[in-house]
Parts: structure tokens; C-alpha cells; sequence
């Protein structure tokens, strides 16, 4: 069976525009991820999909692969299903790695293909402890709290017992991924802005994967600081 790794990457984020061309450390940041993303062992390729000539022609600039969707698209997910028939190849995998994730772990990444090949299950994320009590409360962080095999119960960005912090990353079976772009947004999805419950809502199955590595990703302009730091200590 064979993975691809799509980052989508648009210009218009509200609270960071232009933040895939954020320099973090001398490094855009979508190059960051990019470069990360490439160093999987289980996905054959890894794309961006973007809607914007700047990023284009960056990720072009360093080597990276892209791919230009057309359409307005209400989440990350309607982008990379948007962006299937661009891809230049069949994969029975897809994950979506977000563009704003420049310290993601990507045996973490690997882990979750494992589990899409190894058991068929729809779709498969990533969650990491809650380290602190500003995480729990923040809007900004997405909590997951699981059912006892391990899949999805329900996501949010309210503070929730027993919830460990989202991570951003889904893979999807193709076939999914296709369906799920089908189906409208769903109340719960429109109500809590996150496209994961729109799976939940229609029946999909979502398995979590669980990890202790650190995580971060670059919400606001005020974030690149701290990632920085971070990278330094690991430099």
C-alpha cells in the first residue's frame, strides 16, 4: 500500500496571515514542515496544496512539490480531497500533515500510515499529554477525549475531563477522505470549528494515536519566538 503526505498551506489565515512564509529561525516555516515531512519511511511523496502563487513558488524554491486545488474550501480536508486527482499517482493513504506543525515528530507521522495499513480503520490522529493549565483552558489548543478501544468520543476546544491535546495531523483510507469531502459540514462541526467532528458526526471512525513527544505548532506571529527557542535547544 502506498501513503502521500499533502501540507495544506493557505495564505489568508486570520489570525497569521502569510504565515507559511513565516522565517523561523532563518527557515520558512512551511519549508520546515515540508522537510520534516519528507523524512517519513512510510509515505511515498509529500505535496503542498495551497491556493496562493507566493507559496507555490517558494516551496518550488527549495525542491518541494505542490499542487494548486481550485475552489474556496471550508477546511484542510476539503483542500487535500480537492487535490487528489493532482497528485500524479493512486494512494491508498492520505495524511494531512498541518502547515504550521514545524516540530512535529515524524515517527509520530509513521505511526499513524502503520495503523491506517495495518487495521483499515477510516481515519487515524494524534494526541499528546495536557502540560499545563493555561493548555486545558486555551481555545487556541484542541482537546481529545478517547472511548476505551482508543478512537475518537468527541473533540473540542472547551476544557475536558480527561482529554489529552489534539494534534493536528489525519490520515485518512483515500476512499474516506473522498466521502467525507462529499458530505456537507455538520452542526457540530460548524458549531465547535473543527472539521474532525464532521467524521465523528457521520459515523467514522477515528483511532488515536497516543505520543509523549513535545509538540508545538505556530498559531500567531508570537508563537515563531518560542519555536525558535525550542529549536535552539535541540540545535
Amino acid at each position: 500500500m502506498n501513503a502521500v503526505i499533502v501540507i495544506p498551506a493557505r495564505w489568508a489565515s486570520t489570525r497569521f496571515p502569510g504565515k507559511p512564509l513565516a522565517m523561523i529561525a532563518g527557515v520558512s516555516l512551511i519549508q520546515r514542515v515540508y522537510e520534516r515531512a519528507a523524512r517519513s519511511a512510510r509515505a511515498g511523496a509529500v505535496f503542498v496544496a495551497t491556493d496562493d502563487d507566493r507559496i507555490a513558488d517558494h516551496v518550488a524554491s527549495f525542491g518541494g512539490r505542490f499542487v494548486r486545488p481550485e475552489g474556496e474550501f471550508q477546511s484542510g480536508t476539503d483542500r487535500i480531497a480537492a487535490s487528489l486527482d493532482l497528485l500524479g499517482g493512486e494512494f491508498d493513504q492520505v495524511v494531512n500533515v498541518q502547515g504550521d506543525e514545524p516540530l512535529i515528530d515524524i515517527d509520530s507521522v509513521d505511526r499513524i500510515i502503520d495503523m491506517l495499513q495495518s487495521t483499515g480503520v477510516d481515519m487515524a490522529t494524534l494526541a499528546t499529554p495536557i502540560e499545563s493549565e493555561e493548555e486545558r483552558q486555551s481555545r487556541d489548543v484542541v482537546k481529545v477525549v478517547t472511548k476505551l478501544d482508543g478512537s475518537a468520543l468527541y473533540f473540542s476546544r472547551a476544557p475536558l475531563a480527561g482529554a489529552r491535546r489534539h494534534v493536528g495531523i489525519y490520515g485518512y483510507q483515500t476512499g474516506v477522505l473522498r466521502a467525507l469531502a462529499a458530505l456537507p459540514p455538520s452542526p457540530l462541526e460548524r458549531e465547535e470549528s473543527l472539521e474532525q467532528l464532521r467524521a465523528l458526526q457521520n459515523g467514522f471512525t477515528i483511532s488515536v494515536v497516543q505520543t509523549t513527544k513535545a509538540h508545538l505548532g505556530v498559531d500567531r506571529p508570537e508563537d515563531v519566538a518560542r519555536v525558535e527557542y525550542e529549536l535552539a535547544k535541540h540545535a
